[in-house]
C-alpha cells in the first residue's frame, strides 16, 4: 500500500516512463495522453500544383490533347511520388471549375443539359498517369455544388444539381476501373463559407448518393462548419478538414460525431497558403522574399519546418487517432511560385510523417 500523499510522486514517475518508453506522448494540460504512433494515415496532397515555368493556362487549354502536355503531367506527378506523397493526386492544372463544366456543357458530349455523356466523362490526367507506373492514386473532382454555384448562383433547382451530380459521379466511375485508384475526393469549398449556398439536407443527399463506389470517398471542405450536414451521408467516408492555417480547426470537429457515424477524417498538418507564408518570413525578418527565389524556398522551409509539421500531426492524433484516415498539406499548391518550391513543403511533410511514425 502507499500513503495518499505519495499519489503526486507516484504519478510523476508513470508519466517520466510513459515518455521516455513513448516519445509520441502530448501533455493536454490535464495528464499526459500515452499514445502509440500509427502507420494507417496516407499522406495524400489536394490536387493542384504549379505549371512549370513559362505555361499558362491558356496553353494548357489548347493542348489538352497534345503528348506534350501528357509528359508535363506525368513529370508533376513523378515529383509528387519522389516527395514522398502515398497517395499523390493527378496534378490539377487546369481551372477546377473549367475543367469539368467545359466538357460537361459541350452539346456534343450530353445526353440533356448539364448531364454529360459517360463515354465523355474522362479526366485527361489521370489518364496520362496511368500511362506509367504508379502504385496509388488519390483523384479529385469538383463538386456539385461548387459546380452548380459557380455557374447559377445560390438558388437551387434539384433538377440541374441531380444532372450535375450525375456527370460528376460519372467522371468517378471512369476513374475507379484503374485498379490503383484508392481515394476520390470531392471539392466543395463553398459550403459553410458562402452565405448564399445553403441547401436543404435532402439536396445533400440528393447530390452526394450517387457516388456509391469501393474506394474511400472525401469531401475536402475549406470551412468545418459544414461537417455535420455530412454526418449522415453514407456515401461520404473521410470528412476533410483544414487545420495547418489555423488549428482551431479542429475545434470545431467532435470525435464522438466521427465515431458514432462512423466517419473518418483527413487532417491538413501543412499550410499552403503561401502569400501568407512569405508575408510572415517577410516581417520576421524585414526582408521581401517575393524579389528572391532563394528566399521563397527559405521562407517554405523555415516557417513549416519538420518540427512544426510533426507537432501539428501529433496534436491532431492525439485528439483524432485512428479517426484520421489521410494527412497532407491544407489544399492545393497551385499558387506556389515554382513547382519546386512546392516540393519543398511535401518533402517536409513527409520527413515529419516518418519521424511521427517512428516515434521520434
Amino acid at each position: 500500500m502507499f500513503r495518499l500523499d505519495e499519489v503526486p510522486r507516484i504519478l510523476t514517475v508513470l508519466d517520466d516512463f510513459y515518455a521516455f518508453a513513448n516519445p509520441i506522448y502530448k501533455d493536454n494540460g490535464k495528464r499526459f495522453k500515452f499514445l502509440q504512433p500509427v502507420k494507417h494515415m496516407l499522406f495524400d496532397d489536394i490536387g493542384s500544383f504549379p505549371l512549370p515555368e513559362g505555361i499558362t493556362r491558356d496553353w494548357i487549354f489548347k493542348n489538352l490533347d497534345t503528348r506534350e502536355y501528357e509528359e508535363m503531367v506525368q513529370r508533376a506527378f513523378l515529383m509528387k511520388v519522389n516527395s514522398g506523397v502515398e497517395c499523390p493526386n493527378y496534378p490539377q492544372f487546369q481551372d477546377m471549375i473549367e475543367q469539368f463544366m467545359t466538357i460537361i456543357k459541350n452539346p456534343e458530349y450530353q445526353d440533356e443539359a448539364y448531364l454529360v455523356s459517360k463515354k465523355h466523362a474522362i479526366i485527361k490526367e489521370l489518364e496520362a498517369v496511368e500511362k506509367i507506373e504508379c502504385n496509388s492514386v488519390r483523384v479529385c473532382v469538383t463538386g456539385p455544388f461548387e459546380l452548380y454555384y459557380k455557374e447559377l448562383g445560390g438558388v437551387i433547382y434539384d433538377d440541374i444539381l441531380s444532372n450535375l451530380a450525375t456527370s460528376i459521379s460519372r467522371f468517378v466511375e471512369n476513374a475507379v476501373r484503374y485498379n490503383n485508384v484508392k481515394c476520390v475526393s470531392i471539392d466543395e469549398p463553398s459550403l459553410g463559407l458562402s452565405p448564399e449556398l445553403q441547401p436543404t439536407q435532402e439536396q445533400i443527399k440528393l447530390a452526394f448518393e450517387k457516388f456509391k463506389f469501393d474506394v474511400d470517398i472525401q469531401i475536402h471542405l475549406h470551412s468545418p462548419l459544414f461537417y455535420t450536414n455530412l454526418l449522415e451521408i453514407n456515401e461520404i467516408d473521410v470528412i476533410g478538414i483544414e487545420t495547418a492555417k489555423d488549428r482551431r480547426a479542429m475545434d470545431l470537429v467532435d470525435l464522438n460525431d466521427l465515431e458514432i457515424h462512423d466517419k473518418k477524417i483527413r487532417i491538413g498538418v501543412a499550410r499552403s497558403d503561401i502569400d501568407g507564408i512569405v508575408a510572415e518570413f517577410n516581417a520576421k525578418y524585414n526582408v521581401n522574399a517575393w524579389k528572391d527565389k532563394k528566399l521563397i524556398a527559405k521562407a517554405i522551409e523555415e516557417m513549416e519546418d519538420v518540427k512544426t509539421i510533426k507537432n501539428r500531426i501529433i496534436e491532431a492524433y492525439n485528439k483524432f487517432a485512428d479517426r484520421i484516415a489521410y494527412i497532407g498539406p491544407d489544399c492545393g499548391l497551385f499558387s506556389f511560385p515554382s513547382q519546386e518550391t512546392a516540393t519543398i513543403l511535401l518533402k517536409n511533410t513527409r520527413k515529419a510523417i516518418d519521424e511521427f511514425r517512428e516515434g521520434r
